[in-house]
């Protein structure tokens, strides 16, 4: 819930008081700090309405409403939540009608629920972290309603081994765009996600390509892009997704909201899984697979970074990376130094083999969103919030270059094998394309009708 410049009216706040106590007269008499069934209410109407645009991966005015610290923290113009204070709340006060602005922006809550808010604020803000992931455990994907046909975010980019072909998620809508030649159609829409697709891979092989959305991932044989099966069941959103490097498994990272982040091993012939297990207390946001084939890296929202053996799913070691969310992952191609990025705006570089932090980049307006490493030198590039890409070295301590802005915020990164080409999917649907100099050189629109 964003909130610059609020504009509050004491008349409409003490009116709001009322119409709460008028609601909950006896509870709100004897504030009852402990009403399990007021907490859940608060729970489920933040998990509907507020999240989804406040959360780890989309800070909108730099404000996560994920947990409750988070929330006390606040964002850019200090604490959101106040317990005992709803009038002093920010995530309160900007929901009425007349705040300048209001939230939620696309549809206002009505108000018995602004009151239910207010109510729980004032009764002490209890906690119920399971009941943010309640209605995500049960909700079956067929449930789902259809996405606005103007929702088209590109939440996920992956290029083809041969660096020909670039999947992007447009909304719900995987689109193959040919990147060889230019002002050429689509090769080919994939439909079957619900859910804005979150997550996709190609194998190394070239041969399959997964694509990861709501509780199920799709694979596609990419030679005709027919169907070659269907993951489902997975517990929440598919995050990221990774292929072996013999292209014989797939590794997924899903979770529910508000439970821990699971990763899961899948054969690529049968999709038969061959392990699973808890990676991060949350959401994983990014995978990476180390070049010698044999490490797993996750990012999580616990602020760790950890390291898994593929062979047995065993844990190798972590690193108390970010102050904030890691949000992704990059590794030297050599294998020796992994990138990672948080929602702290700063980037790090790590020694694989002894955890030291080799250096830390500092001067990213907001979330490093996406980190891309495709040569053995020493440079790497970074996308953030406000559009642009960045080039950084392993070595300094602010980028050496800020590349041109895209017209939105950036969520996704694809580049070349030799570097010479880069993807960006971002918020308003369209794959910008940066040359080695920083230059934007194409522009990739959604898919029409």
């Amino acid at each position: 819930m964003r909130h610059p410049g609020l504009k509050s009216k004491p008349g409409r706040l003490a009116k709001l008081a009322l119409a709460i106590a008028a609601v909950w007269p006896s509870a709100w008499a004897a504030g009852q700090a402990g009403d399990t069934a007021l907490a859940k209410r608060a729970m489920h109407l933040l998990r509907d309405h507020c999240v989804r645009c406040h959360n780890a991966k989309k800070t909108k005015g730099d404000l996560n409403l994920t947990t409750r610290a988070l929330a006390l923290k606040g964002g850019g113009e200090g604490p959101a939540l106040r317990p005992g204070q709803a009038a002093q709340s920010r995530m309160f006060r900007h929901l009425h009608s007349d705040s300048d602005p209001h939230m939620p922006p696309k549809k206002q809550l009505d108000d018995e629920q602004i009151a239910a808010l207010g109510q729980w604020i004032d009764a002490g803000a209890e906690w119920l972290p399971g009941e943010l992931a309640v209605e995500a455990k049960r909700l079956d994907h067929g449930a789902l309603g259809q996405l606005p046909v103007s929702y088209q975010p590109v939440l996920a980019l992956a290029l083809s081994p041969d660096n020909r072909q670039l999947a992007a998620g447009h909304g719900n809508v995987v689109t193959i765009h040919n990147v060889a030649e230019k002002d050429q159609p689509p090769l080919a829409k994939l439909a079957g996600h619900r859910d804005a697709v979150q997550s996709i891979a190609w194998s190394a092989d070239g041969k399959r390509l997964a694509t990861g959305g709501f509780r199920k991932v799709l694979l596609w044989n990419t030679a005709d892009w027919s169907s070659a099966g269907e993951i489902a069941d997975l517990p929440g959103r598919v995050s990221a997704m990774t292929f072996t490097a013999n292209s014989a498994a797939l590794v997924t990272a899903s979770n529910a909201v508000g439970q821990a982040g699971e990763v899961a091993l899948w054969n690529v012939a049968d999709l038969a899984k061959r392990r699973a297990w808890q990676a991060h207390d949350g959401t994983v946001f990014d995978l990476a697979l180390a070049p010698d084939g044999e490490t797993l890296a996750t990012a999580g929202a616990d602020k760790l970074v950890r390291f898994w053996s593929l062979a047995n799913g065993g844990p190798l070691m972590q690193i108390e990376a970010h102050s904030s969310p890691v949000l992704s992952l990059a590794y030297k191609p050599d294998g020796a130094l992994l990138a990672s990025g948080g929602a702290d705006k700063e980037l790090k570089i790590w020694d694989t083999k002894t955890r030291e932090q080799k250096n830390l980049v500092t001067g990213h307006p907001g979330n490093v969103a996406a980190i891309a490493w495709p040569e053995k030198k020493a440079e790497l590039i970074t996308a953030s919030d406000d559009g642009a890409l960045r080039l950084c070295n392993e070595t300094s301590k602010s980028p050496a270059k800020t590349w041109a802005k895209a017209a939105d915020l950036l969520h996704c990164l694809a580049a070349t094998a030799d570097g010479k080409r880069l993807y960006g999917g971002t918020n308003n649907g369209r794959v910008y394309a940066w040359d080695r100099n920083g230059k934007i050189t194409r522009t990739l629109e959604p898919p029409g009708p």
